[in-house]
């Protein structure tokens, strides 16, 4: 493996994983993040750095390592990273 796709790899590793590590943790994770390393490893992908299946099976197995639970099938179509986002509060108004 070149060493530029290797590097390229382990980000996409490092970056998925301090994701779903937040998630576990409960912690927020503005969408900007997810979105961008989406966009990072798309543009992977067209430049050679890994296909597509690579990129999937990376997401994939980062979410088993830190969920040990199976992957959302919704998520498996195409390069995604799931989100686990907790609900905002509603309250409701007092105005009636």
């Amino acid at each position: 493996m070149l060493k530029g796709k290797s590097v390229f790899i382990n980000k996409v590793e490092a970056g998925v994983m301090a994701i779903f590590t937040a998630y576990a943790q409960n912690s927020s994770v503005p969408p900007a993040t997810v979105f961008r390393l989406e966009g990072f490893i798309e543009a992977g992908c067209v430049f050679g750095m890994l296909t597509e299946d690579e990129a999937k099976m990376i997401i994939q197995s980062a979410w088993k390592a830190v969920f040990a639970e199976p992957f959302p099938h919704s998520a498996t179509k195409s390069i995604m990273i799931p989100t686990m986002m907790q609900r905002a509060p509603v309250y409701p108004t007092t105005n009636v």
